[in-house]
């Protein structure tokens, strides 16, 4: 089953991340992405731009609107992702247990549909 690992951040654990303690936080991240790659459960992960860079777009009536920054406004914001392909719900809840954002902001755990569309 794949799960989507959704990574939250907000400005403070960006520089925490890139700052003088970041080297061990990344080091930490590293080793878990290693191992993941190894036991194949890992399947993509991309970090995405601060959401300042973002647009929304909508249609009305056909027409696009489009509009500069995130959709909402939040302390917290997606800040990247993890597919993983494990054996179960609790294995894919280690994981992003393990990753070293979570010490500081949520992580979201969600199954991926099939392509049929079904729920697990």
């Amino acid at each position: 089953m794949k799960y989507m690992l959704m990574i939250y951040d907000n400005p403070e654990t960006r520089s925490v991340f890139f700052g003088p303690d970041g080297d061990a936080l990344m080091a930490e991240m590293d080793a878990l992405m290693a191992e993941l790659t190894e036991s194949g459960e890992l399947v993509s992960t991309d970090a995405l731009a601060d959401p300042a860079s973002s647009k929304v777009v909508r249609v009305r009536d056909g027409v696009p609107a489009i509009t500069d920054g995130p959709l909402a406004e939040a302390k917290e914001h997606f800040g990247g992702y993890l597919i993983v392909d494990c054996d179960s719900e609790a294995r894919a809840v280690e994981i992003a247990a393990r990753w070293p954002s979570a010490k500081f902001t949520a992580m979201e755990v969600r199954p991926i549909l099939d392509i049929s569309g079904e729920e697990m």
